[in-house]
């Protein structure tokens, strides 16, 4: 049975301050402790299966039928992304399933809606979602809310449907959850619950992930070099709080909107081509004076009076 991955890094710094302590440099020290492992490229490539492994188990929770998900950011600033991730794993599961050309129905928080804003039609194009789509609903109250996507979840006219709730409220709890959840698996759907600047709580739902932004890497070029300075796909920093899978593990995901499928995001070494920040940085002088410079002559200027003629 191979090492956990935790137990891994805690051999390879250990390894690392045992060199150090010997007086080793710390390119040294680093290349001893990659040495006495298993080797750099082994370990490496372990990682990554472990990461595939545990991508391929999240996927298949994520595009499962019948279930309840709940998508969570911390901070309403972070709605962007969750929605974002949710609309994603929606056009995932309707390609999956060859149901591409059924709706989404997208019921928003008015709460949220004041303070992030509308989905942006032009964006949801680039993002992947054809014009007639999404259906977008802004009931004023949480029992609305609730009313029509369980009334969404009975006609089975929408293949995914999306609950963008604010915060905690009182009136969407575990019972609410309890009976959406049945009700998604009486008719096969798929609800996934956007929890905008929310906490933890209790709830039916079969996966939660802690959804966040992270950088995305640079697009590419004809000839498979990268842009420099540019931004390419959305790229979500994702955390599983609640599923099958024990442990609380990370992942970097990818969104590609012209395959619609998420993936594991791996960051690129930069192209050289540019720097996001292209303005010159001028070293301070080192022999200026310490007092601030005169401002020059000072000239007066006389008032003018407009007077209407």
């Amino acid at each position: 049975m191979g090492e956990s991955p935790q137990a891994r890094e805690t051999l390879f710094a250990l390894r690392e301050a045992i060199a150090r302590i010997e007086g080793k440099p710390d390119h040294a020290a680093r290349l001893t402790a990659q040495g006495t492992a298993d080797g750099s490229a082994s370990v490496h490539s372990d990682g990554q299966r472990e990461k595939q492994d545990l991508f391929d188990t999240l996927m298949r929770d994520m595009l499962a039928s019948g279930t309840l998900l709940e998508l969570r950011g911390q901070k309403l600033q972070q709605a962007g992304s969750v929605t974002g991730l949710g609309l994603a794993m929606a056009l995932m599961a309707a390609e999956t399933k060859g149901v591409g050309r059924q709706r989404l129905l997208f019921i928003a928080d008015h709460q949220v809606v004041r303070e992030a804003g509308l989905a942006y039609a032009p964006g949801l194009l680039d993002f992947g979602l054809t014009s007639c789509a999404l259906v977008h609903a802004l009931p004023r109250r949480i029992e609305d809310a609730l009313w029509l996507a369980e009334a969404a979840l009975a006609s089975r006219a929408f293949s995914t449907v999306l609950l963008e709730v604010h915060g905690n409220p009182k009136k969407f709890g575990l019972t609410e959850s309890r009976r959406l959840s049945l009700k998604a698996r009486a008719t096969g759907g798929r609800l996934l619950t956007l929890r905008q600047a929310g906490e933890e709580e209790a709830s039916s739902a079969l996966l939660r992930l802690s959804v966040e932004p992270a950088p995305a890497a640079a697009r590419h070029l004809a000839d498979g070099s990268l842009l420099g300075g540019s931004i390419g796909s959305p790229v979500f920093r994702i955390t599983l709080e609640k599923s099958r899978i024990p442990g609380s593990p990370e992942l970097i995901l990818e969104w590609n909107s012209d395959d619609r499928r998420l993936r594991l995001f791996e960051q690129l070494a930069p192209s050289g081509l540019g720097s996001p920040h292209s303005v010159a940085v001028f070293p301070k002088a080192p022999d200026r004076s310490h007092r601030s410079a005169s401002l020059g002559s000072l000239l007066a200027f006389t008032p003018r009076l407009d007077r209407a003629s």
